[in-house]
């Protein structure tokens, strides 16, 4: 071998040995880099989740204003159609079966929320439906802000008498715009003695709304507070912006003649001043 070979063979090893250092030397470049980038993103990282806390934070110190509405809801019906199990069902969330007839008019409180910043007190009034009794239904229909008209769906007789108790809201002393929502209960069952048809025809030639509920196994029975109670709290709003704009409105006049008397004496004593000098 010649001298020349031999040095070509030990440049060729010499090389061999500098590539895995220099291969070392980029892992550990990479590495640190990794590193470094896992330190940026956890950094980052904490620094979104710390944002997201404070910003939590500011937002559940806001007061949000929840406006209360008193409202009273009656109801209407014949006896057995099943609302005071409606009530029962709504107020303490059960269901018992042949609960004694209501005598005269029995009552009960609940607060429901109809909309992130709206909340109704409602005052619910169960009357008696026995007809022996219907006369002084009638009292506790005055100032009523919703009634509620409830027949049973699989007897024909209760819903023959909605005409009856149509009357009785008729010559009571309701409120101007009391809402009233027709309610066909005891819907768990199967066969109706009413068909759909002769339903939604009555409810429209009256202007009623209607729900088919169940107080047996609670179907519809949280629906048809919160649509009785969101019309009755959007009623009385728009009473009460009423009435501030026409207090509004009484105080710009009040302003007015304020403002127009300010006017007056000033065109008096301007008068006065004119004449003062004409005499000089």
């Amino acid at each position: 071998m010649s001298t020349e070979d031999k040095k070509d063979i030990e440049n060729h090893q010499g090389l061999q040995e500098s590539i895995p250092k220099e291969n070392n030397n980029d892992n550990i470049n990479n590495n640190n880099m990794k590193e470094e980038n896992n330190k940026n993103e956890d950094t980052n990282q904490k620094k979104e989740e710390e944002e997201i806390e404070e910003l939590n934070k500011s937002n559940s110190d806001i007061e949000v204003n929840i406006t209360t509405y008193t409202i009273k809801i009656v109801f209407v019906g014949d006896s057995n159609v099943g609302k005071t199990s409606i009530i029962q069902r709504f107020c303490e969330h059960k269901f018992e079966e042949n609960i004694p007839a209501t005598i005269s008019a029995a009552f009960q409180m609940k607060k429901l929320k109809v909309d992130p910043f709206t909340e109704v007190n409602m005052n619910i009034w169960d009357t008696v439906g026995q007809e022996k009794y219907r006369s002084i239904t009638r009292d506790y229909l005055r100032n009523s802000d919703g009634v509620f008209l409830v027949f049973d769906l699989h007897n024909k007789k209760s819903f023959d008498s909605l005409n009856y108790w149509l009357e009785e809201l008729n010559n009571s002393d309701i409120n101007k715009n009391c809402v009233k929502i027709l309610i066909g209960n005891k819907s768990d069952y199967k066969e109706k003695e009413i068909d759909d048809e002769t339903i939604n025809k009555f409810s429209e030639e009256n202007g009623l709304k209607y729900l088919a509920v169940s107080a047996k196994e609670g179907v519809n029975i949280e629906s048809m507070f919160e649509i009785i109670g969101a019309d009755c709290a959007k009623i009385l709003q728009e009473k009460a912006d009423e009435n501030e704009n026409n207090n509004q409105s009484e105080k710009n006049k009040e302003d007015e003649r304020f403002i127009i008397k300010i006017e007056e004496k000033k065109v008096d004593e301007d008068i006065k001043v004119i004449k003062k000098n004409a005499c000089c």
